[in-house]
């Protein structure tokens, strides 16, 4: 054997030793990076089903909290979470549900720059969370919950993440209405609770005299009306006079049971309420039921610069009002594979801005941004069994049943500032069967929309961010990716 052989042995010994695990489902297999390309191979393991439902002790600690003001976040469908037993959504009624509130929200709006929202400061609040994006659990909306306590005496209810809506939304008793009510936070109980009135300027709405404020959203088919009260997350932590919309009429079926906590940009979000700097917090997103995340509100939520595993991409607005509360990054182009993608010039930047956003799940592209994106995967792919048609509502999908070893090109998001984030197979594929993934039907887990006006040429989701910290510097005017955080 020469001396550059042994070495490239030697080289290749080192690597699979420092080969990552299956994430989705606990398959027995791993996988290492060559360049923009990820190899996936089978190895002999445990089984797949093993330690993937959480046992009585572990949730125990979860409910008990893991100190240093740590409030847990748990899978509507684990067995730890208060609202277990909610049916569960495929990946086809995941894609309806998202297609549909993506048009809601984005089609009649008009582009434009708009300045951040700022914000008071106080202490730093780590939020950790437990998931799982196996097939019948989904992560992204509706799927994420924290308990986190109303009024006094305090009353708890888990309630989902939002980064799109702009205010708090809780249902409250007594319910004007035929669906659940339960949970409902009880208004009555609360010593604290008040209204927010007309002509207050905590009431955003157009509204005279001293009537209770409405809550008056085209994009959000509830009623309500604006209160406040104190929002307790931890022992220590609570935030006095905290904004949120009572829902005395309740949700329909394609919104969470309990209401949305909101983090987004607006000046009574959580972040910009709780943290310091002004709107900082992150969150992580895991992809196994079996490991934990956070969200982390204040000084914890912070860029780091100096950690060459961040990537960091502009954080950019839009003009319009009801836009400038959501947070958009500068994309400027992607590759596949190593190779850019012929996207046509203008479909990134300037106004048609990329949305990160918790409350979606698979990311969402601008039909002149997925087309090349498609073409060049099954291009690229051209040696293994496509599936045709596609199922579960994608259009490329592939068999890798009974093989041993697959080759995956990798994505990448290109960013105004020059920097990039490379994005993992395993969030690059939604697996038929996750116990057995990638060796099974996977598809390209991206799709196409076209109804997102001049403003919007990307929605990045949660599954393709999964176990990436993603930690929002309002202040700094960016945001930061941290691979394999949780």
């Amino acid at each position: 054997m020469t001396p550059s052989s042994a070495v490239a042995s030697l080289f290749f010994f080192c690597l699979l030793l420092l080969l990552l695990p299956a994430q989705h489902g606990a398959s027995s297999h791993a996988s290492y990076k060559l360049g923009s390309r990820q190899v996936f191979f089978k190895t002999p393991g445990r089984s797949p089903q093993a330690s993937a439902v959480p046992t009585a002790t572990s949730c125990s600690s979860i409910a008990a909290g893991t100190g240093n003001k740590k409030l847990p976040v748990v899978h509507r469908q684990s067995p730890c979470s208060p609202l277990h037993g909610l049916p569960s959504l495929t990946a086809a009624d995941v894609l309806r549900r998202d297609t549909s509130r993506i048009r809601r929200r984005f089609a009649s709006q008009s582009s434009g720059v708009a300045a951040p929202a700022s914000a008071p400061p106080p202490a730093a609040t780590i939020i950790p969370v437990n998931g799982s994006s196996d097939s019948s659990t989904l992560p992204g909306e509706l799927d994420y919950s924290v308990l986190v306590g109303y009024g006094t005496p305090e009353q708890q209810f888990p309630m989902f993440l939002d980064t799109m809506i702009g205010t708090t939304l809780i249902q409250c008793k007594p319910c004007a209405s035929v669906y659940n009510c339960d949970p409902a936070f009880d208004t009555s109980r609360s010593s604290t609770f008040t209204h927010v009135l007309c002509g207050s300027p905590d009431c955003p709405t157009n509204c005279s005299g001293g009537s209770v404020c409405p809550f008056d959203n085209p994009n959000i088919p509830i009623e309500g009306t604006f209160a406040q009260d104190v929002l307790k997350l931890t022992p220590s932590t609570a935030v006095d006079d905290f904004r949120f919309v009572c829902m005395d009429v309740g949700p329909p079926p394609d919104l969470p049971e309990a209401g949305f906590l909101d983090l987004t940009r607006d000046l009574n979000s959580l972040p910009s309420r709780l943290s310091s700097p002004p709107g900082a917090f992150s969150y992580c997103l895991p992809q196994s039921p079996r490991s934990q995340g956070f969200l982390s509100l204040g000084g914890n939520a912070t860029v780091r610069d100096d950690d060459n595993r961040t990537a960091h991409a502009p954080l950019v607005s839009n003009g319009d009002p009801e836009l400038a509360i959501m947070y958009f990054i500068d994309v400027v182009g992607m590759s596949l594979g190593g190779e850019d993608l012929p996207i046509p010039p203008g479909t990134f930047g300037s106004n048609a801005s990329t949305n990160l956003n918790v409350g979606t799940t698979f990311t969402m592209l601008a039909q002149d941004v997925y087309t090349p994106l498609r073409d060049a995967f099954r291009k690229q792919m051209s040696q293994y069994n496509r599936s045709s048609p596609g199922f579960a509502g994608f259009d490329t999908c592939f068999n890798f049943t009974g093989l041993q070893e697959i080759t995956i090109p990798l994505v990448r998001f290109k960013f105004g500032n020059g920097e990039s984030l490379l994005i993992d197979g395993d969030q690059m594929l939604y697996y038929d069967d996750p116990t057995t993934g990638p060796f099974t039907m996977a598809c390209l887990a991206f799709t196409a929309f076209d109804d997102g006006g001049d403003v919007i040429s990307a929605v990045i989701g949660t599954y393709t961010l999964a176990s990436t910290e993603v930690v929002y510097d309002v202040a700094g005017g960016k945001v930061g990716f941290i691979p394999w955080s949780c």
